[in-house]
């Protein structure tokens, strides 16, 4: 699959579904560079910031980095009712084939809670123009079902304080129905809610070739037990670097939190720096 961009500086670029915004901090010698998976809809207004942060470091630590505004998010053309998670993979398949063709050897992934969602369809579903060498998760999520439950919660719980009664299955009919509905704020088509159980989320076989870094981020003393259970599948799989975070939960904090000790870690696993 080759590539006619040249990415340079953070901008606008043509991919297969239009012009998307990429963010980029480029390091000024680098083989290999590090591609950032953002969160969805709130969750990535709250983290905006920290991703932008840890960007600049690792391209100060030698690690040319890109993150790409999904099809009808953030800043990129199109809008989200006429997204689906298919024409993602599709745009992020081209940022890699243009990250081989500009001479990079290798690929990292940096990948934040749906973005894990969306990293291991990619995994499954195409083939990379270049090796992944590492991938750090923060707070993943890994059951596409358990995050259509979480978000669809927003709505129910809307519904319910105004007075109505709403439930999962109810929204659910809605959009097998054909109706757009609303959540917070973010368009919902039926096209998108079918594309999402669409994606193969499935672990991919290539994990045990790759080094994995999973940081958790949690308020509690102890590890919480779905993080146990699905730490122990992937343990039985390939080695894993677990490391829990005793801090304020950055993706939904009332105001934008600060995250020191994860964005240190990170650097420090992508670089090897003593950061």
């Amino acid at each position: 699959m080759m590539s006619n961009l040249i990415l340079q500086q953070t901008g606008f670029y043509s991919m297969p579904s239009g012009k998307l915004f990429v963010r980029i901090d480029k390091a000024p010698v680098t083989v290999s560079a590090v591609v950032i998976l953002p969160p969805f809809a709130e969750e990535m207004n709250k983290s905006r910031h920290l991703l932008s942060t840890v960007m600049r470091r690792l391209a100060a630590n030698g690690l040319s980095c890109y993150m790409l505004d999904n099809y009808g998010t953030g800043d990129s053309e199109g809008d989200l009712d006429d997204a689906t998670t298919a024409i993602w993979r599709a745009d992020l398949q081209k940022l890699l084939a243009t990250l081989a063709s500009e001479g990079y050897g290798k690929v990292s992934f940096v990948a934040i809670r749906f973005g894990a969602l969306q990293l291991f369809d990619l995994l499954n579903q195409a083939t990379l123009p270049l090796p992944v060498e590492q991938i750090v998760f923060w707070q993943p999520i890994f059951d596409i079902a358990k995050f259509w439950q979480q978000f669809s919660r927003i709505k129910v719980a809307e519904i319910m304080a105004s007075g109505s009664k709403s439930s999962q299955k109810e929204l659910e009919q809605q959009l097998l129905a054909g109706q757009c509905i609303e959540i917070a704020g973010y368009p919902i088509s039926p096209a998108f809610y079918h594309s999402l159980q669409l994606m193969n989320t499935a672990l991919p076989a290539l994990l045990s070739d790759i080094t994995l870094s999973w940081f958790e981020t949690s308020q509690l003393d102890t590890i919480a037990l779905p993080v146990q259970k699905m730490l122990q599948q992937l343990q039985q799989q390939t080695k894993i670097n677990f490391v829990p975070l005793k801090t304020e939960p950055y993706w939904q904090t009332t105001e934008l939190a600060s995250a020191d000790e994860l964005i240190a870690a990170t650097v420090r696993q992508l670089s090897g720096d003593s950061v």
